[in-house]
């Protein structure tokens, strides 16, 4: 009787556990937080207003993302991407999903434009919505081009 042969195991890996993607996410989170709360106090130290670091932290990670993603997702023969392949699951959570989801602000960006609103203040509420749609697409797009 003969035993087929096995398949290298880098053909298929593991699944990784659950936990560890989360943990990841979490001790990501931590960090990409406190660099958020690092921005946000020079910004302050600085006398700049606080919805000025909540454009920054939003511009730089969308250019982090995109670069991010660049760098690990598979492309096809013409450069366009097909999706990060499962060998890169830990990375995504690590620094897309925990570093940038916590340095990057989607709260503050609601809240800034809310408040922007409230305040009156069109011109203010124009540039948070200016920014963090048209400058934050445009800022992953050049991230994109520089981390192929």
């Amino acid at each position: 009787m003969s035993v087929p042969p096995r398949e290298p195991s880098h053909a298929h890996p593991a699944p990784l556990a659950e936990w560890k993607l989360l943990l990841a996410a979490a001790l990501g989170g931590v960090l990409g937080s406190a660099a958020r709360g690092g921005v946000q106090a020079a910004f302050g130290a600085a006398g700049l207003a606080e919805w000025g670091a909540h454009l920054a932290v939003n511009g730089l990670g969308a250019f982090a993302a995109g670069w991010l993603f660049a760098r690990l997702a598979t492309a096809d023969a013409g450069g366009r991407p097909l999706g990060l392949p499962h060998v890169q699951r830990l990375r995504e959570h690590l620094w897309s999903v925990g570093v940038l989801g916590g340095f990057t602000t989607v709260s503050g960006f609601a809240w800034d434009a809310a408040q922007a609103a409230a305040d009156g203040n069109h011109a203010r509420l124009a540039l948070i919505l200016a920014f963090n749609g048209v400058v934050g697409i445009a800022a992953a797009a050049v991230g994109w081009k520089i981390g192929k």
